[in-house]
């Protein structure tokens, strides 16, 4: 068992999916502890011959890299768990198929979260990528550092604008029980969640560069319901709470109400009032 694992999902990534793969076969170089895997959804381009070239020409790579074939589309959700839930590691990453990480990103990591036990998320620095392969430098500083993890997580609903931290070294307990669902947003509870098992620490030696495509793609799965909106919020509500509730079980039960109470309200003034009706 690897201490370390890297889990790649991806779906018709032929243009990027080999830079993002050799980003995380460097990480072999100067991490012993690391295994990577990638999970393809049934893509209908070249993304597959692509990751089987690199696999068959790049050494490091034969026996430290899995790749699964889904024999059917079973949709982008199911698919990031694959990769999740075929390692066995005590610490997991997810690397976006057409991300990339920087040189020593995964030892950085390690070496961190063994040194420091209250860290619960590790990750690099930000940078945009464009469709093109352009980068940009574009810092995002978040303060998740308060002692207290009701303060973290409360925090995060607040806080929490770009998801790229979703894509941090996390230790993989600390999403024990954690409920699999398709809710729009699943990203943003499960960073809520991690950070009430502790910090975030974004380091100033390594980057994680994820791209960025045109505003039409992302209007285009924001009308699939993709992102919670206000037609589409009160499965991403419920979703959230719930969690939460697991979360709160050992604290005296009118605390934990309140807690579930102060994160309700702060959801609603973030993304609206719970819809009802029809979403259609």
């Amino acid at each position: 068992m690897a201490k370390v694992a890297i889990g790649i999902p991806c779906f018709n990534e032929e243009p990027y999916i080999a830079g993002t793969l050799l980003s995380a076969i460097q990480q072999l170089e100067d991490c012993s502890d690391l295994e990577i895997l990638v999970s393809d959804n049934k893509s209908s381009d070249r993304t597959v011959s692509k990751v089987e070239d690199i696999l068959d020409t790049v050494t490091i790579a034969k026996d430290r890299v899995t790749l699964i074939k889904q024999d059917e589309n079973i949709g982008a959700n199911q698919n990031f768990w694959q990769v999740y839930d075929n390692t066995d590691s005590e610490l997991f990453m997810w690397l976006g198929g057409h991300d990339q990480i920087s040189g020593g990103y995964a030892q950085r990591g390690l070496a961190h979260m063994s040194e420091f036990s209250n860290t619960a998320l590790f990750t690099g620095k930000h940078r945009a990528l464009n469709a093109d392969g352009a980068v940009t430098d574009h810092p995002i500083k978040y303060d998740f550092l308060q002692e207290n993890p009701i303060e973290r997580y409360l925090q995060s609903i607040v806080q929490l604008s770009n998801c790229y931290i979703f894509h941090s070294i996390f230790r993989r307990k600390d999403l024990l029980n954690f409920q699999l669902g398709s809710t729009p947003g699943t990203d943003h509870i499960i960073i809520s969640r991690l950070l009430w098992s502790g910090v975030l620490h974004q380091s100033d030696d390594c980057f994680y560069s994820r791209r960025y495509f045109p505003e039409a793609d992302r209007a285009a799965k924001l009308a699939k319901g993709a992102y919670p909106h206000e037609r589409n919020n009160m499965e991403f509500y419920d979703a959230y709470l719930q969690d939460l509730t697991q979360l709160v079980q050992p604290l005296p039960n009118l605390v934990g109400e309140a807690i579930i109470t102060q994160a309700a309200n702060l959801l609603i003034q973030r993304f609206g009032l719970p819809f009802f009706g029809n979403a259609e």
